[in-house]
């Protein structure tokens, strides 16, 4: 029986010990499964932080070059403004040339040829004139700087463009100066 009893407690501690070895390896395992857990939500962590940083820099880019058009926009429009004056100079030869046209002739041409020139690479730059004559009178494409009474035209009416204006892209650079009609 002394045999049978030292059988009995070895087998309940041989199953003890198995039991405890299960135990061990099932807190091993769950121990495992949270190292996983917080491995993955560590991962989550930095592919979320990565995918922000990579929207920051995309934004970046995209705020770097609208600031990079507009310097390149704000220096040509420095050129052009200083060209508009040699523009309405042009201008004023031509129409002075036309009133003696018999002895102007060839300068009156090759004036006429260099206003073509300097109106085609503005056109190329974006540069475009303002429409006023006959056309309603707009503040923000306008300048006001005379004021007419003629029935004939309705109010707000541009009778006459004193100085043309340009619109660089969607930007009034110059307003057209004009003469308006006012009726009271």
């Amino acid at each position: 029986m002394n045999d049978e009893k030292l059988l009995q407690e070895e087998t309940t501690d041989s199953v003890d010990a198995e039991n405890q070895k299960e135990t061990e390896e099932f807190d091993d395992i769950d121990k495992l499964k949270q190292e996983i857990k917080a491995k993955t939500k560590e991962s989550e962590e930095y592919l979320n932080m990565l995918q922000r940083l990579q929207a920051d820099f995309e934004n970046y880019k995209k705020r770097v070059d609208k600031e990079r058009v507009e310097i390149i926009d704000y220096a040509v429009e420095d050129v052009i403004m200083q060209l508009l004056p040699i523009i309405d100079n042009l201008e004023r030869a031509i129409e002075s040339a036309r009133d003696h046209e018999e002895s102007n002739n060839a300068l009156l041409e090759g004036v006429n040829m260099i206003l073509n020139q300097i109106l085609e690479l503005l056109e190329r730059l974006g540069v475009k004139e303002i429409e006023a004559l006959d056309k309603e009178f707009d503040p923000h494409y306008h300048e006001a700087v005379m004021r007419v009474q003629d029935e004939d035209y309705p109010d707000n009416t541009i009778v006459e463009v004193l100085q043309k204006g340009y619109i660089m892209k969607s930007k009034v650079i110059r307003p057209s100066m004009v003469k308006v009609v006012v009726n009271n």
